[in-house]
């Protein structure tokens, strides 16, 4: 059921996300290349700040749907990526293209990329952008990569235009005259618009943040810390294949089986 007017929504999240932008690129200006923590903060503040305005927790991605559900496909998603990481960094220490990296080193990145990353962004992104959207954007599509399950218009809408095109952005900054748009960021962005939409789905389909959390958390991890480890290149081929190991083994699965409202937490 729809929940107020289209616009009014429109403007909100608009509004929201302008903010961060905004907030974003005065602390790069002020901070140099040190900005994104404070700026991913923020970015939870505003997300608890929206969601609170609304006050349902539950509505919201806050409290899912069954708790078992979300945190076993959790577990599922997180062994298979660091069973995928590990194959790739036996590859790399056999091929001698291993490097050593400090062990405070990955644990930083784990803070970041798990909480300033992932969770901070799925706050934000598929726990209030996309709730408030799907208020007012209530159409359901029948499948998704060939998988039938009924889902809602304003996630296509949040993953899409507030989650993905908006990547283009990082490579701008208005208070220090930085513009760099490559073709680099134009691939990230279309990757972003569809992992985002596979996000909302998932958020969607558990009733909570916790899932894609975890996904969105190991997706760049793998990339990027892992990274540090093996070489982007090889990083790269591990997440890919741990997404495609994903798509293959558990999307389906997790669209498919039955959700137990028993498990609600509060419930």
């Amino acid at each position: 059921m729809s929940r107020g007017s289209r616009p009014i929504a429109l403007v909100e999240v608009t509004a929201f996300l302008a903010i961060f932008f905004i907030v974003a690129w005065y602390l790069q200006a002020c901070l140099g290349g040190s900005y994104g923590w404070g700026s991913k903060a923020v970015m939870i503040v505003l997300g608890l700040v929206g969601i609170f305005i609304h006050r349902d927790l539950r509505r919201y991605g806050l409290i899912p749907k069954d708790i078992r559900f979300s945190l076993k496909w959790s577990l599922y998603v997180a062994l298979l990526f660091v069973t995928t990481s590990l194959a790739f960094i036996v590859v790399a220490f056999i091929t001698g293209t291993a490097r050593p990296v400090d062990l405070g080193t990955l644990a930083i990145d784990a803070l970041w990329f798990f909480i300033f990353v992932g969770f901070a962004e799925e706050l934000f992104f598929r726990g209030y952008i996309q709730s408030r959207l799907n208020e007012v954007f209530t159409a359901k599509y029948g499948s998704i990569l060939g998988v039938k399950y009924r889902w809602t218009q304003g996630t296509l809408i949040t993953g899409v235009f507030f989650f993905g095109i908006p990547h283009i952005l990082t490579g701008v900054n208005p208070f220090i005259g930085y513009v760099r748009v490559t073709p680099m960021t134009i691939a990230i962005t279309g990757l972003a618009c569809f992992i985002g939409v596979i996000f909302g789905v998932l958020r969607e389909r558990t009733g909570s943040i916790i899932l894609p959390t975890i996904l969105h958390g190991f997706l760049d991890y793998t990339v990027f810390s892992i990274g540090r480890v093996i070489g982007l290149a090889l990083s790269n081929a591990a997440a890919f294949t741990a997404l495609l190991l994903f798509f293959t083994s558990l999307f389906r699965k997790i669209l498919e089986e039955p959700i137990s409202l028993g498990n609600v937490v509060g419930g």
